[in-house]
């Protein structure tokens, strides 16, 4: 996985740049994003078409792909109540 960062403001949140995903795996993957919990609590993250309202745990599947892939995708945050409360999103794949 790959990003190329490039901020800027779009409608209620920002986009983040594009994320490139590339997995072999026969099984498929997950895609992850890891915060600091206690934080981001009701932002919405989004990857593509693929998007999810944090929770605060400090971890959140995004979504998944039944087999191997290689895509790019743009990133889009939009913040929560109390904003964008953390300095740091990480995304990972985890393989199935």
């Amino acid at each position: 996985m790959s990003h190329q960062s490039a901020i800027s403001a779009a409608g209620a949140g920002y986009r983040l740049g594009e994320l490139r995903e590339f997995c072999n795996s026969p099984g498929g993957y997950a895609l992850v994003v890891n915060y600091a919990p206690g934080s981001m609590k009701g932002a919405v993250v989004a990857v593509g078409e693929e998007r999810v309202v944090l929770d605060g745990s400090g971890r959140a599947v995004i979504g998944r792909a039944s087999g191997p892939q290689i895509r790019d995708r743009e990133i889009f945050a939009e913040p929560g109540a109390a904003g964008f409360d953390t300095d740091r999103l990480e995304f990972n794949l985890e393989t199935a």
